[in-house]
Parts: C-alpha cells; sequence; structure tokens
C-alpha cells in the first residue's frame, strides 16, 4: 500500500472515529443512567408491577428494559420533588436535617462535604460561584481561561485583588486556584456558563473572534 492510500485511510478512519465517539459516549451514559435507575429503584417497581399488571408481560423480552424506563422516569419525578421542596420552609428544614445527619458521620462526611462543595461550585451552570470570566498569564505567558470566585483588596494599597479557579479540560472539577491582582487579568467578556463550555469542549465552541487585550 503506498503511502497515499495509507494516508487516505488514516484520514478516513479519524473521521469515523470521530463521528463514533459522541454517539458511543451517549449510548454509554443512557445505558449507566438506565442501569442506576434500576438498581435502585427497579426492585420497588417490579413490585408494583406484579400487583398492576398480567403476570404473562413479565415473560416477554423486553420487561427489563420497560422497567428500567419506569425506574429512570421515577427517579427524575423524585429530582423534581426534591427540588421543589425547598420552596416549602418545612421541606426547606427537612433537608437541612439530612444535610446535618451526613456532615455529622465520621468518615462519611469528609467525602459528602467535597461532593457538596464540587455541586455548589458547578451546579446551574456555576453562575451562582463564579463571578466572571477573565484571562490570566498562567503557568507562564501563555493565556489561561478563568474564573472569579471572589474579589478582595489589598492591605494598604488597597489594590484588588482575585481569587481565580483554573479548571482542568475537558474536566472542569479538578483545577487550580490562582491569586492575582486584578490589573494583570483581562476580561473575558463572556459569562460563566460560556467559559465552562470552552473548558469541556476543549474550545471546539469558541467563537471565531478574539477579544483585543489591550493591557499588558
Amino acid at each position: 500500500m503506498s503511502s497515499k492510500s495509507k494516508e487516505t485511510t488514516r484520514t478516513y478512519f479519524m473521521r469515523g472515529l470521530f463521528f463514533m465517539v459522541p454517539i458511543a459516549v451517549t449510548l454509554w451514559l443512557v445505558g449507566f443512567a438506565l442501569e442506576l435507575a434500576d438498581n435502585w429503584l427497579g426492585a420497588g417497581i417490579r413490585a408494583i408491577a406484579h400487583q398492576v399488571i398480567p403476570s404473562s408481560w413479565e415473560a416477554v423480552s423486553w420487561f427489563g428494559l420497560l422497567i428500567s424506563v419506569v425506574s429512570i422516569l421515577a427517579l427524575c419525578g423524585i429530582l423534581v420533588f426534591l427540588g421543589k421542596v425547598p420552596s416549602y420552609r418545612v421541606g426547606k428544614e427537612g433537608l437541612r436535617l439530612v444535610d446535618h445527619f451526613f456532615i455529622h458521620i465520621p468518615g462519611v462526611n469528609a467525602v459528602y462535604r467535597a461532593a457538596r462543595k464540587m455541586v455548589e461550585a458547578f451546579g446551574d451552570g456555576g453562575a451562582g460561584s463564579f463571578q466572571r470570566c477573565v484571562y490570566l498569564r498562567f503557568p507562564g505567558t501563555h493565556l489561561t481561561l478563568g474564573f472569579v470566585t471572589k474579589e478582595v483588596l489589598e492591605e494598604g494599597s488597597g489594590r484588588k485583588i482575585l481569587y481565580i479557579f483554573v479548571p482542568h479540560g475537558p474536566n472542569p472539577t479538578g483545577g487550580f486556584t490562582q491569586i492575582v491582582p486584578e490589573d494583570e487579568t483581562h476580561d473575558a467578556g463572556i459569562s460563566p456558563e460560556q467559559g465552562l463550555q470552552l473548558v469541556v469542549s476543549m474550545g471546539v465552541l469558541a467563537s471565531g473572534n478574539f477579544p483585543n487585550l489591550t493591557k499588558p
């Protein structure tokens, strides 16, 4: 096989791979969600189904899949209900008691606190924790996208100091926290939601124009 044919075959292979990866990841996530919902709620759904549907249905090949789909729909309903509960004072107090319970379990509380902080940081698109997006020079001279989590004033000079989270891509749940003077950063001109999309997509979703950074 000539070198040109090898290059063409390699190109076609990469195109096919890039086409299949999103499909494979989507199918894997769907399968994982179905399995998770079935493990959590499947037994209860099967017990209810045994009482309300003919026993002959349980012998059909698609009955297991049906239980998994019903389980994930039930799980979605439970999540919506839990999201609604804090709207009421009694529900808010109940969830606070649950939170208090897990925090005071030795060994478990460390994992629970870490998971809670991660959810608070990245829940709702990160808008609740990230104030804005900036570019900073980290770790060297090249620009890096960061998320401002807090602004403080330097004692004596009154200079504004920024606490900036620089996430890893494509997994933004890990990264570095940098403490940088505001005058050494550049406003990115995008929302925290758009910034997270850039990180997760590894820049693929970046707009066609980059801002003109006039500051040194």
